[in-house]
């Protein structure tokens, strides 16, 4: 099961809070969260703040030059590297401006290092699982709301019951949770935008669990760097032991670090072997399969 959660309410002076990012109008918040995920997890490492490109992301999104970006799309251009924002400028850039920043190649090779290794999308959508994965990693996570903009204030309340998240007037929005609380006694996530400091509470918001609930249609976060899964030791894989099993699958990022290796073999580890099988091309069941476990044990002697 997650990991449960401390529920505590706090005061905003201790909210966690990283710098805080400004997309100028541009459909960049997508690329502009995951600059953020990253930035995190690496103050987390060293305790020094690395600023990533989110345009090194933007512009290489599938469906440029349509402004957006999908969750999905900005982890898997991030597999393949994020340059730094010093070469890749990203703030208060328009779509065009940020499209056509020149990436030398001496800047790729530089973001080569910052590949991402493998990342989770996260379901069902429960406040409690974002607040888990916050205290157990330390990670900020990727969180997507919509709404109607009068609806979108420091505390975001639903003035439009039944919102079509598809309508032309719906924005929708990706956002990195960095922290949770208790607010007027409600569960709640601490959110940083990437409006600005002039917007909300100096960049950041409250989303109470009935927001949550109401708005929010995807979730994900990353496991950790590709570099880290070359230098972490590997598990093995042992028949019939599901705690090996899903130390296995945590080593392939494929099951959430929040979860204990529990030995239960339930819904979490059911989707991660999903994931894992369809990863490496075999037959997608959700069970140990005789393929599936001799690609374990080719894996993970």
């Amino acid at each position: 099961a997650v990991e449960p959660v401390t529920w505590v309410e706090k005061p905003q002076s201790a909210w966690r809070k990283f710098p805080i990012f400004s997309q100028n109008g541009s459909g960049s918040c997508v690329a502009q969260t995951l600059r953020k995920l990253l930035g995190v997890y690496i103050w987390l490492k060293t305790n020094v703040w690395v600023d990533l490109s989110a345009s090194h992301i933007y512009q290489r999104r599938v469906n440029r030059p349509a402004a957006g970006m999908g969750g999905t799309d900005a982890f898997e251009v991030a597999r393949k590297g994020v340059t730094l924002e010093a070469f890749a400028p990203s703030e208060n850039m328009t779509d065009s401006q940020m499209d056509n920043v020149v990436v030398a190649p001496f800047m790729e090779k530089v973001g080569e290092t910052f590949k991402l290794g493998n990342y989770i999308t996260v379901a069902p959508f429960d406040i409690d699982i974002v607040a888990s994965i916050i205290q157990k990693t330390g990670k900020a996570v990727m969180v997507w709301f919509y709404f109607k903009n009068d609806e979108w204030t420091s505390v975001p309340t639903i003035k439009y019951p039944g919102l079509d998240r598809y309508a032309q007037t719906t924005a929708r929005h990706s956002l990195a949770a960095v922290d949770f609380t208790l607010y007027q006694g409600e569960k709640a996530l601490i959110i940083d935008d990437s409006w600005g400091l002039g917007y909300a509470m100096n960049g950041q918001r409250v989303i109470t669990e009935t927001w949550f609930k109401e708005r929010c249609f995807f979730v994900a976060h990353f496991q950790n760097f590709a570099f880290e899964e070359a230098t972490s030791t590997k598990p093995k894989f042992i028949d019939q032991n599901v705690v090996t099993l899903q130390d296995c699958l945590k080593y392939e990022g494929l099951f959430p670090t929040n979860v204990a290796s529990s030995g239960v073999y339930g819904a979490i580890t059911t989707q991660a072997v999903k994931d894992f099988q369809t990863k490496y091309n075999l037959v997608v069941t959700g069970l140990i399969s005789a393929e599936t476990r001799a690609k374990l044990h080719a894996l993970y002697p």
